[in-house]
């Protein structure tokens, strides 16, 4: 898909040539390797491996762009994407929708070039330190293999519960990013809600912290109105 020289494969999703053809133009001249689908219910999610970020469009259809966020973040295989969602629409409500939902930036139309591709290289550089599925993540002495889903520090086995391990790899894939308790409630417990509020974060983090021993468990802090971050 992407040549090996490339700085890495961008896949743009919109059905208007003049926005497309004008990211590709400059995509390409910046190093990037593209490619173009004018319809989000053609990408083919199992043809992403070397995808390293999607730009589209709202797209008012019955499956718009916020569907392809959706879906991209809900595939094992491709939530590591980064994904940055534009619109005509200057909605506070829709830029939240949409971050909530997954994307990495919201941009709306009209937009500057020179904003876009700088927005581009910031959700890229983000996304540089994210693993993908099946690696090994790196946090100082600890350990996480996401394959196995074993956590060690300095080689020592950590025993978590199931939500506590998700808790841990949700504030990892975001670190030095807070992440608001009504997401990390809503991501975490999504399968199982009855009778549970948010106040179940705060419990479990507290549990996290403590096995996760005082070095590392120090590193989840939390800021009224912001939510957690592991930092």
């Amino acid at each position: 898909m992407s040549s090996s020289s490339s700085l890495g494969h961008i896949l743009v999703v919109d059905d208007d040539p003049n926005i497309t053809e004008l990211l590709s133009v400059n995509l390409r001249s910046e190093g990037y390797s593209v490619s173009v689908v004018d319809c989000a219910e053609a990408v083919d999610r199992s043809e992403q491996d070397e995808t390293r970020l999607v730009i589209v469009d709202s797209m008012n259809k019955p499956y718009s762009g916020m569907d392809l966020i959706f879906d991209f973040k809900d595939d094992p295989q491709t939530e590591h994407i980064g994904i940055i969602l534009y619109s005509s629409f200057k909605s506070e409500r829709m830029v939240i929708d949409a971050l909530d939902a997954g994307a990495d930036d919201y941009v709306v139309k009209p937009f500057s070039l020179r904003e876009m591709i700088a927005r581009i290289k910031s959700v890229l550089r983000r996304h540089s330190a994210r693993p993908k599925r099946g690696n090994i993540i790196t946090f100082h002495e600890m350990t996480v293999d996401l394959a196995t889903q074993a956590v060690k520090i300095n080689d020592q086995p950590i025993t978590l519960s199931n939500k506590e391990y998700a808790l841990l790899i949700l504030l990892l894939k975001n670190a030095d990013n807070y992440v608001p308790r009504v997401e990390i409630f809503r991501k975490v417990w999504s399968d199982d809600t009855a009778g549970a509020n948010e106040r179940i974060v705060d419990t479990n983090i507290s549990r996290l912290r403590k096995k996760l021993g005082a070095n590392i468990g120090a590193r989840i802090v939390n800021r009224s109105g912001h939510g957690y971050m592991i930092s």
